[in-house]
This record gives C-alpha cells, structure tokens and sequence, in this order.
C-alpha cells in the first residue's frame, strides 16, 4: 500500500505541469501562465513550428505532441484521487485506478510516438499523419452532434446548427490541407494503439531515462508497460477474464502498484521529451521549468539529441 500511495504522490506534480502551473517551494501553485511556459525560441519544438503549416495553428507540433500527455497527466490525478478516497474507506479501488492508468499509458505513449524521432521531418509528418487520424473520431462525433441538433426544437436550435456547419467546415479545410498533401509527408499511426504503446515502451527501454532507472531495473518499460495496459484494458472494457488472475486482496494491491509505475513512467518520460526540445541550448539553465525537479536527468540527457 505504500508503494501505491508514494507513487500517487507524484501525480500531483504532472497535475499542475499539465495546468502550466508553477508549483511553490511550499507544495502551493501559482496562477496558470502559458506564456512562460512555451518552448524557447530556437529550441527543437520552436523549430519544428516555424514556417509548418501556420494557416493551421502557429503552433501545430507543440499543441499536438502536449495535449496527448496533458491528458494522461490528468487521468493519473484522477487515479490518485480515487486512490486517497479508498484509503480513507479502507478499500481497495483496482478497477478504477487501472483503468486510469491505463488510459495515462497510451496518451503519454503517443506523446512519444510523435516526440521521440530525431528528424524534423520525421517529427512533422507524424503530427500530420495524426491529425488526419484523429479526423475519422471526430468526425463520428460530429455525426452524433448533427443528429443531436436535428432532434431539437428550441428557438436557438437555426443558430445552434448554422455554427456546428461553420465549425465543421473549418475543420474539414483544415483536413483538406493535410491530406493535399504528398503521402510522404505524413505519417498516420497505426489503427491499434495498444502498438503505439509498445513501439513508445521500446524507445524508453532503449533510451532509459534515469530517473526511473531503478524501477525499470528488472522487467524495463515493454514488458511492464504492455502488462499493465493489457490488464488495465480488461477493467475498461468490461472483460471478466481478469479475474482468473486474482485471488485475494495482494493481487489488487499488485495490480494497483504495477499499474501506477507503469503510467507513472510512461507519462513522467513523455513530459521530460517534451521538456527536452522545449528549451534551447542558450537557455536551458535559466528557462523556468514547471515539471517535477526529478525529471531534470531525463530531461538533460535526452535534450542534446535534438539540438
């Protein structure tokens, strides 16, 4: 149980990372502040940002590679939360903390899908590829919002539907301009996510970030990674065949502690990644960092790669 709670004690640090919140010496938070946390001019993601589609987004690599791991961030809040409460009940709360665990697990691993290469050709075509993938999604919702629309009969209902059309045209130009694109400037992920996770478990089995050396020591991110993912998939999508693996309260306790060290290390690399290319060389000592102080061996050795 204390393995559990000392590893949900670092989630509050990539709660505030992810709320661009600067995190006091006293554990307190200032005010959220984007500006100062932007990437550095000159550094790899400003670079991957300059002159790339900017009738998109002025910052199209950089807002597609951290909203992925903001999330997963996000999500091992929750999972923390939902742990604190069990421990005041004195229960034991496994399906929810894997399956959120398990959602931190692939966001953060797509972070570093589109992160870890270290051409920025390479890093572009990805951030394309996935934008065009995340169109299909979005268009499935959008399908529901239209029917959802079309049932109303409010007054506001004619304005309601003439902005939902000008959202969706805005989007669709924005995916006309990537798919007008060569096909060799833009690379789509893969259709099953779970390989998504293991190709960003594999990167991190290969560049070892040593702040998590230790706990990578015996199984390393792949087999650890896609273990609990693997579990962590029963509790969300509602299959029972997890339950031939339990047998008493130190299987829970297990899952629970193996499902936070694997999310917690997936997310905690991804956002040294990102940090890594976040700033540049002139300032990397002076730059204000917001991501937990235990990441800045990560951060300093996987930085020079992408100078």
């Amino acid at each position: 149980m204390l393995r559990i709670t000392k590893r949900a004690v670092r989630t509050q640090r990539l709660g505030e990372w992810a709320l661009l919140r600067q995190v006091n010496a006293d554990g307190s938070s200032r005010d959220r502040d984007v500006q100062k946390f932007l990437p550095d001019k000159g550094s790899s993601l400003a670079l991957d940002d300059a002159g790339f589609m900017p009738d998109l987004s002025e910052r199209l690599a950089c807002s597609t590679a951290r909203f992925p791991v903001m999330n997963a961030c996000e999500n091992l809040v929750g999972a923390a939360q939902v742990h604190a409460t069990a421990l005041q009940e004195k229960r034991i709360r496994t399906a929810s903390v894997a399956a959120l665990c398990r959602s931190a697990i692939e966001s953060s691993a797509k972070t570093i899908w589109l992160l870890s290469d270290t051409s920025r050709e390479v890093r572009r075509a990805k951030c394309l590829g996935y934008i065009e993938k995340e169109r299909s999604y979005q268009q499935a919702f959008d399908t529901i919002e239209e029917a959802i629309l079309n049932k109303r009969t409010d007054p506001a209902k004619a304005t309601d539907h003439q902005a939902f059309l000008r959202h969706r045209a805005r989007y669709e130009r924005r995916l006309n301009a990537i798919t007008s694109l060569p096909e060799t400037a833009r690379i789509r992920p893969t259709k099953r996510f779970e390989k998504i996770v293991k190709s960003s478990a594999e990167w991190i089995d290969t560049n070892q970030p040593p702040h998590a050396s230790d706990e990578l020591s015996q199984l390393g991110m792949t087999l650890g990674g896609m273990r609990c993912y693997s579990f962590g998939s029963s509790f969300v999508h509602g299959f029972k065949w997890i339950d031939d693996y339990v047998k008493g309260e130190d299987d829970l306790l297990r899952m629970t502690a193996d499902g936070f060290a694997a999310a917690l290390i997936m997310t905690e690399s991804a956002v040294a990644l990102f940090e890594a290319q976040a700033a540049s060389e002139a300032r990397a000592i002076v730059r204000r960092k917001n991501y937990p102080e235990w990441l800045v061996p990560t951060v300093d050795a996987w930085a020079p790669r992408y100078r």
